[in-house]
This record gives structure tokens, C-alpha cells and sequence, in this order.
């Protein structure tokens, strides 16, 4: 039988707490690739507590999203998973909106958290659709957060500029720390993120002003990473994500100089591939500008199986990018839509069918592997 699906209400801009969404046994094993049977010795083994909710004559256990990361943590510091050899930084991009980026951005990253990463997530989009599905809307001031009973924690208050304003000449930015910027939507133990709004805009303008304006965020992750930034040590992040525009600017520049490769979710249909053949020609451009070659990983969305049309693009994409297109694929399901109508992402949302979940794990699994090998050939 299909799990209930949470009700929603319209007015709370696709809100959802995450801490009172409770999950079954077989869901939160599934999590992990466990029977249930061993995710209850897990429990017994190392404490932990979890509550229990009556279901019809009987109780029975019910996780919450943090109870399923602390879970995952765990697993780490027992070995039963692993972190990486050394850190690797990413950027969703291509130059087309709707190819699924930021669905693939954070369902990625809960998914390496849920496999032993520990991964930080920075939106470089001043759109803030990232910040928006794990629950932080940027457009929301504290009074109307109040009037919705959103929770006060949940208010952006800045976005990745406030972290470089103290090198910036420009006073467009106040300052802010690491721990008073991040978020952390599912608790210490789950994915980090630097949220944005729209004060990001002027971000390429203050950079535009300064030296080695393409190498700021390398620059920033390279200090974090030598503990040389006061209140913020880097190196605890296996994996860094940055959630790219649809579009070249001076902030996706900088992430994509920052990264070790670039992911490419990309429709198969004529649009997009004009699309990818923008990035071929951008990435030809990078090469030569920044003497540096770059990393591709290209994941074919919203796939539609046995039709013609698609079958013979994704030919095309492959031999656009040879070797760098995932074996797997992510398949049209209306389950995309609605796990964001309700504010859930949807690897972690209870209404997905067994097909789409499947699917996404699939893909994120090879992705898993792709940054382990990157990891391991420097």
C-alpha cells in the first residue's frame, strides 16, 4: 500500500517541518539499503531511541528525518560507510532552465549524507531555489514567517557574499560568520547549507571590482579547508555542492574554476541539447582561458523509455560527451511535481512510487562512484 501523503497547506509556500514528518521502519531501512531487521540491531547496539506510535493494537517505530541522519552518522563512525580521500567540490550547470539542477543538487546531497559523506550545499543562484526546497523561502521577511507559523529559524538572512565581505572593497555585504549563515534544515547530522535570496545579484558587481575576480570562491574554499577563516574549518566536508543559474555569470564561473567536475542533468529534447552544445563550446573556452580541463558528468532527465526521438538524442549526447553521461537515467514521474508541491525533496518523500525513488538512487549511486574515483586519481 502507498504511504499517505502529507497534507499541505497552499498558503505555506510549499513549507514543511521536517521534524514532525515520521517515517516506517522499511522506509527509513530503505534509506540505507538495510533490511529493518538490521537496522534495529543498529539501534539496540549503539542507544539509540526511537519513538514509538501506536498503529492500530500495537506500537510501532517511527523515525523522523533527524533520527534518520543521526542514524547515517553513526554508520560512519562505526566504518560501515565511508567518507572521501580528500574533498570534491561540484557545480550543477547547464545553460537551460527546467533540466532538473536543483532537484538533482539536494536529492544528491541527501542521499551522500545518507551514505556516509557529510556534505555542504552552497545555492549560487539569487533565485534561492535550492534554500527554497529544504524549507528556507527567500522572499519570506520574519513578520510574514510569523503570520504562516513558519518557524523563526527558517528566515534567510544572507546569502554566500556575506561570507567574502570582510575582502570585499565594497560595503554592499555585512559581514557575516560561517555558523551564523549556514542552515541545517535536518539537524547537525544532515546536509549543510549556505542558503541565498536576492542580495545575491550584487554579488558579480562587488567582484567585478576586485583582482582574480574568477578565483574567489577557490580562493574561500582553500582558506576554509587550511582552517585560515576564523569559526570555520572546511575539511569536515567530504563534498561540496554548488546549485548554479541557468545561465554564465561571474558567481557560476567562479564555482565551476572551484570544482573538480561539473554535473549536467539535460533533458533529451532539442532545446536543452542546443543547450549542451553551448556547454561543449564553454567548456572548449574554460580549457583555453583557464589552461585547466574540466570534469563533465551529464545525467539524462526525465527520460521516457522506447521513444524514438529521445533514444536518438541520447545517442547524440553521448558522443557530445564520451564516457561522461550516467548509465542510469532519471524517468519522467508526475512525482517530481508533486514532492515539491508538499516542500519535501523527493528522495526523502513518503508519496514517491518504488519506480522513481529506485531511479534516482540508481543515478545518484553512479554519481557516488564517479566522486570517489575523482577523489582517489588525485
Amino acid at each position: 500500500m502507498q504511504p499517505e501523503i502529507e497534507n499541505v497547506d497552499d498558503d505555506a509556500i510549499n513549507y514543511a517541518d521536517f521534524d514532525t514528518l515520521l517515517y516506517p521502519p522499511q522506509f527509513a531501512a530503505d534509506c540505507f539499503g538495510l533490511t529493518t531487521r538490521r537496522l534495529k540491531d543498529i539501534e539496540e547496539e549503539n542507544g539509540i531511541e526511537i519513538r514509538r506510535v501506536p498503529r492500530g493494537t500495537v506500537t510501532s517505530r517511527a523515525y523522523t528525518l533527524s533520527d534518520i541522519f543521526n542514524i547515517a552518522a553513526v554508520r560512519r563512525a562505526k566504518g560501515h560507510t565511508k567518507g572521501l580521500p580528500r574533498q570534491i567540490v561540484i557545480s550543477t550547470f547547464v545553460q537551460k532552465g527546467g533540466t532538473g539542477k536543483t532537484t538533482c543538487s539536494v536529492n544528491l546531497a541527501i542521499h551522500l549524507q545518507l551514505h556516509g559523506h557529510r556534505v555542504l550545499i552552497i545555492d549560487n543562484d539569487a533565485q534561492g531555489d535550492s534554500s527554497s526546497l529544504l524549507g528556507y523561502d527567500p522572499d519570506l521577511e520574519p513578520n510574514e514567517l510569523a503570520e504562516m507559523g513558519i518557524p523563526a529559524d527558517r528566515y534567510v538572512s544572507g546569502n554566500f557574499g556575506n561570507l567574502l565581505a570582510e575582502q570585499l572593497r565594497t560595503r554592499a555585504f555585512q559581514p557575516m560568520s560561517f555558523d551564523e549563515l549556514v542552515k541545517k534544515p535536518f539537524g547537525e547530522n544532515g546536509p549543510h547549507l549556505i542558503p541565498a535570496d536576492a542580495n545575491l545579484e550584487d554579488l558579480p558587481i562587488a567582484l567585478d571590482a576586485e583582482n582574480n575576480s574568477d578565483f574567489w570562491y577557490a580562493s574561500w574554499l582553500e582558506r576554509g579547508r587550511k582552517n585560515e577563516i576564523p569559526g570555520l574549518d572546511l575539511s569536515t566536508y567530504d563534498t561540496i555542492i554548488f546549485d548554479n543559474p541557468p545561465h554564465s555569470s561571474r558567481l557560476t564561473k567562479n564555482s565551476i574554476i572551484a570544482s573538480d567536475f561539473i554535473l549536467c542533468p539535460v533533458r533529451m529534447d532539442k532545446f536543452s541539447f542546443r543547450a549542451l552544445m553551448r556547454l561543449s563550446d564553454y567548456l572548449a573556452r574554460f580549457s583555453r582561458d583557464y589552461r585547466r580541463s574540466l570534469g563533465v558528468l551529464a545525467i539524462p532527465t526525465m527520460f521516457i523509455r522506447n521513444r524514438k526521438r529521445i533514444l536518438s538524442n541520447l545517442m547524440i549526447l553521448n558522443d557530445l560527451f564520451p564516457g561522461r553521461v550516467s548509465e542510469e537515467k532519471l524517468y519522467y514521474s508526475e512525482d517530481y511535481g508533486k514532492a515539491m508541491d508538499t516542500g519535501v525533496p523527493l528522495v526523502v518523500w513518503k508519496g514517491a512510487s518504488a519506480k522513481t525513488v529506485e531511479s534516482m538512487r540508481n543515478v545518484f549511486g553512479e554519481v557516488m562512484n564517479h566522486i570517489r574515483k575523482v577523489a582517489s586519481d588525485k
